[in-house]
């Protein structure tokens, strides 16, 4: 029984993170750079989805601001 209790509560705190989406992310520069440091260091699973759509604001935000407006 503690051990169902154990597996609930450890599926509870790590199920709980908000999960940002790719305009959230090109949209709060801090955001995103906080998450590309914990993608990095291992701290969250690299191929998580907040991971995957900070990786895409960083490019996206790159690609415009590398865009010739000539």
């Amino acid at each position: 029984m503690k051990k169902i209790l154990m597996l609930i509560t450890a599926l509870f705190l790590f199920g709980c993170d908000r999960t940002y989406t790719v305009e959230e992310f090109k949209n709060d520069e801090k955001l995103t750079d906080e998450y590309q440091k914990k993608c990095q260091n291992g701290e969250i699973d690299g191929d998580s989805l907040n991971c995957q759509n900070s990786r895409k604001a960083v490019v996206v935000r790159n690609k415009v601001s590398n865009a010739s407006w000539n």
